[in-house]
Formats: C-alpha cells, structure tokens, sequence
C-alpha cells in the first residue's frame, strides 16, 4: 500500500481534521490509513489490529463523518464494546471528533450497566446518533423497546476477541439478529481467528480485511523483565518497583488480593487505587479520572475491571499475579508502551509457576530470562526509568519445561537496559480506596465506594 501522508488524502472532512490536530494527531497510523477510505465508501471493514494502534479513530472518524442527526429512540451507529470503561473511552473520542462541527447536532452517548436504564432510555427517546454500548445493557434496551435496532447504518464490533473471551459472543448474535440486513459492519480485533471469524462470516457482507503487524513496533518500545519471587517478600518486591514510577497498574488475580495488595502499598506510602467489579460504576469513573490524570501513582486492579482501559503515559505495568494465558499477558501488557511512548513490564514468578511462565515466553517469544533480585537492591526503584537491576539469572530445571528456541513473534525479546527512577510521591490509598471486609485502615479514607 503506497503511504499516505494525511487525513485529507483519506477523504476526512475538514471539521473532522481540525478536531484531530486539536489532540495532537496529524498523522494517520496504518490501520486508519488502510480502514477510513473503505470504511467511507461505505463498504464491511474487517481491522486486525493491536490495542494502541488507532484503531477507535479508523472506525470513529467514519462514523462521525458520516452520522446525522437522530429520530427519538432511532440511532444512526451502533458500537459495541466488551466493557463499561471502553464503551466512555470510545464515547469520548468519537465526542472529541464532533465539537468542531457543531451544526450536524450529531448527539454520541455511552450505554452500560451500573447506572440506572431509565435515565440512558431518557437519552433515547431525545435521539442519539451514535450508540456506544455494552452488550448486556443493550440488550436490556431492546427488550424494553428503547431503541429500533433497523434504524441502524452502520455497526462497529470493537474488541471482538476481548468479547468472545468473555463469553459475550452470544449477546452479540442476538443483537445482531435484530439488524436489517441494510447496513455497514465493522469489525475491528487483534485476532481474526476461532469465534470472531465466526462473526465475520456470519454477519459482514464481502468485507474488506487489513491485518497491520502494530505489535512488532510497539515491542521495540516494552522492556520486559522477570523476577523470581518468594511469596514472603512478594509485597516488598512489588513496593519497590512502583516506587520509581509515575503511574504504575498492578494486576492480580482477585478481588480479596487487589485489596491487600492496595493497602499494603498505601502502608508503604504509596497513593494507592483499587480497580475491581465490585465497585459501583460511579466510583469506578472517578478512579480512573484520577489515575489517568495522574492523581493517583498506582492503580491495583483485576483483569476484569481493566479490560479495555487506554490510559496514555503509563509507564509500568506488574503482573503481581500470573497471568492465565499468553493472550491475558499480551492484554494486560499492552496497556504500556501505547502511543508510541515507552514502557516497563515486570512480571513477578514463584516456583510452581515457572513452567507456566516458560509456555508463555515461548508461545510470545519472550527470551529474557528470570533474575532473582535482591530484595534490598537500589535498582529496583528504579527499573520503570531503565536502571540496571544487580541480579542473578534463575537456573530453569529440567522438570520445569524445555524452552523453546523459536523466536520472531510480535513480542520479540529485547535486551534494553533498565536508569534512575524518580522519587515517589506520596498521597495515599486512605482517600479512595473502597472499605476492607474488616473495615481496617477505614480512618484514614474518605468513603468513595
């Protein structure tokens, strides 16, 4: 494909261009270059495609493009997304692409579950243009007449892979069931494979698909490292390595372990956040306002509650907890190094979980081997800033797993150094954080959850 060097060689509007260089995008990336020209013909637009890639404004500038003002309960577009927190980040950017062109009073809201329906159904019945929603809370919709489904254009399908892991596919048939066959499909996903090439063949009509190889770029700009850890110094470990960070996500396993973890790093004077299903979806917004404006320093969270989550400038992300798979390591991962910025991921490792590790690094191509760090070591403090941890190499046994030696995979390993941190701030988990189960630490916060 012959590089394109601008938005309105694409066929983007003017009004649509001005919104984009008021954010500080004046370059299409790749997958917008290849999915906007297509998708404003109007034809089925199939995207694979990382997250970080661009990907909500390939689909999201054809949709404002081309959305028009609204009947009462008649939507033009419909997007559907995995999770509450994707469903605001994309309302937000589609929003963001419609304010410099006022006169089409295209009117964009996001539609999810944890608020109450009656005021989202209030919204419909004032038309909206462009519905962004998570499938149960539109299927609720529907069943409660809130909207005709055979008004819509245009669907966009975001995050397909992230919606059939979490077992939503069905959801997403029916709904589709209820679409006239007139319309435009998008589909937009970081694999095309098993239950999404499914969804493509079932409901897209001769689509157009890109695969853009974003990972491989964005691996030159994700230093990962691997710590042995004993589950005694386990929360130590994980104190010093988000000292030295700006704003760090921490994931675990469960809910019970978010909250320790939180409060032990609230202990140890770092401004600490919980992330977990839990929490009310009002308290949930006002967390992650917090961390993405960089109120908060670290954010502990379930793999859950963070699906979906675009926060720029984070610049650590810790899997204190194993993940489950390579396609749960690759997800929680790839919310660093976004927007071509750097960034760190550090993956903590005990004993019975060294086979596991070893399967992962082999299916992602991952070669940096697992260091047992000193507990005391300086470095760590620094190792989101690059400074070289003092640290021996772990000796894989044989009953542990026999390594593969392929390499070449979108996470190819790199040997980038890892240079002084800065000092922490301190702020505290006191303030926000949601109640324990035996109310400790309770004197210390205001109630948020």
């Amino acid at each position: 494909m012959d590089s394109i060097k601008s938005f309105a060689d694409l066929g983007v509007s003017d009004s649509i261009i001005r919104a984009l260089s008021s954010l500080g995008i004046e370059t299409p990336s790749e997958i917008q270059t290849a999915a906007i020209p297509e998708a404003l013909d109007g034809k089925d637009v199939c995207g694979k495609a990382s997250t970080g890639s661009g990907k909500t404004f390939a689909f999201g500038i054809p949709l404002v493009q081309l959305a028009k003002r609204s009947k009462p309960l008649a939507p033009n577009a419909l997007v559907l997304v995995p999770t509450r927190e994707l469903a605001l980040q994309v309302r937000n950017v589609l929003f963001s692409l419609s304010q410099t062109d006022p006169s089409k009073k295209v009117w964009i809201e996001a539609f999810y579950g944890g608020v109450p329906i009656d005021r989202q159904i209030r919204a419909l019945r004032k038309g909206v243009s462009i519905v962004v929603a998570t499938p149960g809370r539109l299927l609720d919709l529907i069943g409660r007449g809130a909207l005709y489904m055979n008004s819509l254009e245009r669907i966009v399908l975001d995050e397909a892979d992230l919606m059939a892991d979490m077992g939503f596919l069905p959801d997403v048939e029916e709904i589709l069931s209820h679409v006239g066959n007139d319309h435009q499909t998008m589909l937009f996903s970081a694999t095309l494979d098993g239950y999404v090439d499914v969804l493509r063949k079932r409901h897209m009509n001769n689509p157009v698909t890109h695969e853009v190889a974003q990972d491989e770029d964005r691996s030159e700009l994700m230093s990962h490292h691997f710590l042995y850890v004993d589950s005694r110094n386990k929360n130590a470990l994980l104190s010093k390595v988000t000292q030295g960070a700006e704003r760090s996500l921490v994931f675990v396993r469960t809910r019970d372990s978010a909250e320790v973890v939180a409060q032990t790093l609230y202990e140890d004077g770092a401004d600490a956040e919980l992330l977990t299903g839990a929490i009310k979806q009002s308290a949930r917004e006002r967390v992650l306002r917090r961390f993405a404006q960089g109120k908060t320093q670290v954010l502990v969270a379930t793999d859950v509650a963070a699906r979906g989550l675009d926060i720029s400038g984070l610049d650590l992300v810790v899997h204190y907890d194993m993940p489950d798979d390579e396609k749960a390591f690759v997800h929680r991962s790839g919310r660093t190094a976004r927007a071509g910025k750097t960034g760190v991921v550090v993956t903590f490792v005990q004993g019975n979980q060294v086979r596991s590790l070893l399967r992962i690094q082999d299916l992602l191509g991952l070669s940096q081997p697992i260091l047992k760090v000193d507990i005391n070591d300086p470095a760590l403090a620094g190792i989101a800033q690059g400074e070289q941890l003092n640290a021996q190499e772990y000796k894989v046994h044989t009953q542990d797993h026999s390594r593969s030696t392929s390499s070449g995979s979108r996470w190819s390993s790199q040997k980038r150094s890892v240079s002084s941190g800065s000092s922490r701030s301190g702020g505290g988990y006191s303030s926000r954080g949601r109640s324990s189960h035996d109310g400790a630490f309770q004197g210390r916060r205001r109630s948020s959850y």
